[in-house]
């Protein structure tokens, strides 16, 4: 797979013949410097943009080869968003954000809210389902954002940088926190990250490097984010 942007009229390639698997039933965490590609990756991964080149396959269907709302509706159902600045819209309160999905996708009211209040009293955010997200500490927005991907019980979550606008004891519960619900919801995680202990917790870890993917043993891990920075 290829992906490139125009970039003044001349194209820059982002990722170069890069192939790799994902499954079901693990977690994965993807690493590498800074402007490898890494987001990108996921936007590929979670239909949010297209390969210039090559094929994503989503349990075995070509996704991109579906129409816009076909493609929308798979979106909405099948893959939770986390990202590290929330995205959270501030105009609602807790409930509503979470519900947020649930009512795009035409369920009904009552269903949704039962599904959201459920989440966010696991995720230890109940009592402030009225509040707005606005009021919430750093920690408690992104345990809002979870519970907002986590909602319609997705086949596949997508975690960018999930904790890495937290600090530290926030972000080990948000870690936490991601790892307890996937397991619940058996859904396959793929996390973006620069946090090492994040994705020592994955169960494979995926280095991008010059537009490819390479598989990276948990022992291999400092030394090649440590490679890719010098």
């Amino acid at each position: 797979m290829k992906k490139a942007y125009d970039l003044d009229g001349k194209p820059l390639l982002v990722l170069n013949g890069l192939s790799c698997t994902f499954y079901q039933d693990e977690s994965i965490s993807i690493v590498g410097a800074s402007g490898v590609g890494k987001t990108t990756l996921l936007h590929l991964i979670g239909t949010l943009d297209k390969p210039t080149e090559g094929t994503i396959l989503h349990f075995d269907k070509d996704v991109f080869a579906w129409p816009d709302r076909r493609l929308s509706t798979f979106r909405n159902r099948e893959i939770g968003f986390v990202f590290q600045f929330h995205h959270l819209l501030p105009e609602f309160n807790c409930l509503e954000n979470v519900m947020m999905p649930c009512l795009l996708a035409g369920q009904p009211y009552k269903e949704a809210s039962d599904r959201a209040r459920q989440l966010l009293d696991y995720l230890g955010l109940g009592g402030k389902e009225e509040l707005n997200v606005k009021k919430l500490s750093g920690g408690e927005q992104q345990r809002v954002a979870l519970a907002r991907a986590l909602v319609r019980n997705p086949r596949l979550i997508l975690a960018d940088e999930p904790t890495g606008n937290l600090d530290e004891k926030s972000g080990q519960k948000v870690a936490q926190l991601l790892f307890e619900i996937r397991q619940e919801v058996k859904a396959a995680l793929i996390i973006v990250t620069h946090n090492l202990s994040l994705a020592s917790m994955t169960d494979r870890c995926i280095g991008l490097k010059a537009g490819r993917a390479h598989e990276i043993s948990r022992e291999g891990l400092a030394e090649f984010v440590m490679d890719e920075a010098a």
